[in-house]
Parts: structure tokens; C-alpha cells; sequence
């Protein structure tokens, strides 16, 4: 067997093991992706301090990304909770090896995007499928707005698919030509999302199971798929690590409890916020689907189809639906809708919006919230 031979079965082997038994074959390693540096504008203007050494980038973030893209809009199930910001501290270890084994993800983060905005593996955090032994999509489950986000439990905003609005923001060039990342994995790994614009530069085909694969210097990295149902990653082949730190407050209701949110069939149409000096108001606005509510003592109804605003200024200005205890007088799922105005800014009118019919009787308690892992108050996603 000839020197020439001997050599591309080698490479022909090499991609086998990275792409799988049933993907092996050549690809054209003069592909390299880019080398993305604090000085190469891989990251947009939502991340600040950034600082890159030959294996590590640091940065600070709000979490939240360019005003441009539409937040919330389209999600047909939430637990009400918004888009606040965050102050996220990121310190991520580049260049890492490559795992003996992958290891699968779980529903959380797995990575940061290059806006500072967190990456979550697509499942919620409710019990596993039967069926399929894994949590649910949240795709599936219409918890996602048009760019593939929502906010958390934390009123953190995240992706759990591809993040699509803000692949568009950087743009064919950078994505196609300059081969630069739209994130890096909680192993250190780029992600990138070749293919997306110009489809002949696919080489979804050419991953291996965990959606990664290297490039001609030998770098390996992810790539998102660019068809439904827009997968970022779905196991880690290197070594996970902790690349944020966080610093926040929850929101409180006028009893000085947090708010969790509560699961409801509100189908969001428009998220905007009003600045009134010290606060920040926050609405959503949309339409409520098939939903029971509680108006007043023994008094229940089901709303078929009905528009209407939540919104969260201050524990004293305030509307969301929450769910009670459950109790003799009632069963099963059921809401009711606290309204309280009783401080609220004076630039901001809650009577300009379209309110639903707050819960008139005695005091109720709050359920609290279940069906997942609560977050913690000083450090909570991306871990």
C-alpha cells in the first residue's frame, strides 16, 4: 500500500470516529472556522469588559439581547415571568480536549450566546415523558417566542433552541464566510450555525451525535441545525465546567413573597416595558385560551378566548394570574387574577390596559410553585 493511500484512509478513519458510523466519510478540511478574539467583534455590544486570553474569554452581560429583536411574542404557554436583566460574570475556559465518552445534557444551561444571553438544553423542567424517557420540548409545549427564547423561573431570558434573531443580526457574512461563533458550550467548544443562510454549506450530515465536529486545524466545534426543530447541541464532548456567576432579585408580590410565576394558558402577543424613573414596568399583553378562573367566593368560570394584559411594576403596582391552594370549594387547575394598584408610577396607567376581572373575596394563599428545580436567589442559570 502507497504513502498517498495509507493517508486518506487515515483521514477517511479520523472523520469516521468524529461523525459516527453512519456518517463516515472525507470532507474538505481546508474548512477552518474562525478565530474568534476579543478583537475580531465576535461578541456584540450587549457584552462588556471582555477580555480574551489564548484560553479563556471573560466577560459581563445583562442577559438580555439587542432592543431589535421581539421578545415573548408568540409563546402560547408561560409562567408569566419577564424579561428582566441580569448581571451575569462569564468566565469560560477555551481550547479544551475532546472526552474519552459524551456526556448527555439536561435541562438548564449549556453554554452562552454571543450576546450574553444563556443557551438551555430544550427541555422544560417538568416530569420526564414516559414515551420517550426525556422532558418534554419546550418547543412542543409553546413555551417559545419567534427567536427561540423565553424568560425562566428567574425572569432570566434564554434560548433553548437555536437562537434565530440573533443569527440574523450577525448576519451571513460573519456566519457563512467568517465562520465565527454564535456561542460557546458549558465545555468550552464554539458553537457556530453553518448552513444557515446559504444551505449548499450544510454539513449537518457530516456531525457526530453530539452535533460537533473539526475543522481543518483540528478544532472541534458545534453547529446548530438549521431546520426544525433548530437544535443546538445535544450532548458535551469535552469537560463541562461553571462559566457564569450571577447577581439578581426576585420579584415580590405586596405580601413580600417571590414570585415564581404561574403556569397559563395566555398566548403572548406583544412584550414591552415602560421606564418610570426608578422602575421599570413591565407587560405582556394577549389572550387568554380555555381557562378556568375564580372571580370571588364559589364563584368559577372558564374563559374561553379573552384579551388582556399582565404586567409587574413594584410588589405594590402589579397583575398576573396565580394559583391558590388547592381547596374543598373547587378542583382541578384554576386561576385567579390579583390585581393591585395600590402605588402605582405615576407615568404609568394600568386602566390603559385591557384588565381581566380581578379575584373579589378573602384572601387566598399562593400555591407554591412545583415540577422543577427553584432557583437559586445569587447564582441562577447558566451554571
Amino acid at each position: 500500500m502507497n504513502y498517498q493511500i495509507r493517508m486518506l484512509l487515515l483521514i477517511a478513519f479520523s472523520w469516521a470516529w468524529i461523525s459516527g458510523p453512519s456518517n463516515a466519510q472525507v470532507v474538505n478540511l481546508e474548512v477552518t472556522i474562525g478565530n474568534c478574539g476579543c478583537e475580531d467583534g465576535c461578541f456584540t455590544d450587549e457584552v462588556t469588559k471582555l477580555k480574551c486570553t489564548s484560553d479563556s474569554i471573560q466577560f459581563h452581560s445583562r442577559g438580555l439581547p439587542d432592543p431589535s429583536h421581539v421578545l415573548m411574542r408568540g409563546i402560547t404557554a408561560t409562567n408569566q415571568q419577564y424579561p428582566r436583566a441580569h448581571a451575569y460574570e462569564i468566565n469560560l475556559s477555551t481550547g479544551g480536549n475532546l472526552a474519552r465518552s459524551p456526556t448527555p445534557t439536561e435541562p438548564g444551561p449549556i453554554g452562552i450566546a454571543v450576546n450574553g444571553v444563556p443557551l438551555f438544553d430544550p427541555g422544560t423542567q417538568g416530569p420526564i415523558d414516559h414515551g420517550t424517557g426525556k422532558p418534554p420540548h419546550t418547543l412542543d409545549k409553546g413555551e417559545l417566542d419567534e427567536c427561540g427564547g423565553h424568560a425562566g423561573r428567574g425572569d432570566d431570558y434564554h434560548y433553548h433552541i437555536a437562537p434565530k434573531c440573533l443569527i440574523e443580526e450577525l448576519g451571513e457574512r460573519r456566519i457563512e464566510q467568517q465562520r465565527n461563533p454564535i456561542g460557546f458550550a458549558k465545555d468550552g467548544f464554539p458553537i457556530l450555525a453553518l448552513g444557515w443562510f446559504d444551505k449548499t454549506k450544510s454539513i449537518e450530515s457530516l456531525l457526530d451525535k453530539c452535533r460537533g465536529i473539526k475543522d481543518a486545524n483540528g478544532t472541534y466545534f458545534y453547529n446548530v441545525k438549521a431546520t426544525p426543530k433548530w437544535d443546538i447541541l445535544n450532548c458535551y464532548m469535552g469537560r463541562m465546567q461553571r462559566i457564569s456567576r450571577d447577581h439578581w432579585g426576585a420579584r415580590r408580590d405586596r405580601t413580600g413573597a417571590e414570585i415564581v410565576g404561574a403556569k397559563a394558558n395566555f398566548h403572548i402577543s406583544r412584550y414591552r416595558t415602560i421606564g418610570t424613573g426608578l422602575e421599570l414596568c413591565h407587560i405582556m399583553e394577549g389572550t387568554l385560551v380555555d381557562q378556568r378562573t375564580l372571580d370571588g367566593p364559589g364563584h368559577i368560570r372558564r374563559i374561553a378566548s379573552q384579551d388582556g394584559a399582565i404586567f409587574y411594576c413594584s410588589p405594590h403596582c402589579y397583575a398576573e394570574f396565580i394559583e391558590p391552594e388547592p381547596s374543598q370549594e373547587y378542583r382541578g387547575a384554576i386561576l385567579f387574577y390579583d390585581l393591585v394598584t395600590e402605588a402605582c408610577p405615576a407615568s404609568f396607567n394600568p386602566d390603559s390596559l385591557a384588565l381581566f376581572e380581578p379575584y373579589n373575596g378573602p384572601a387566598l394563599k399562593r400555591k407554591r410553585a412545583g415540577g422543577g428545580k427553584k432557583m437559586r436567589r445569587k447564582k441562577p442559570p447558566p451554571r
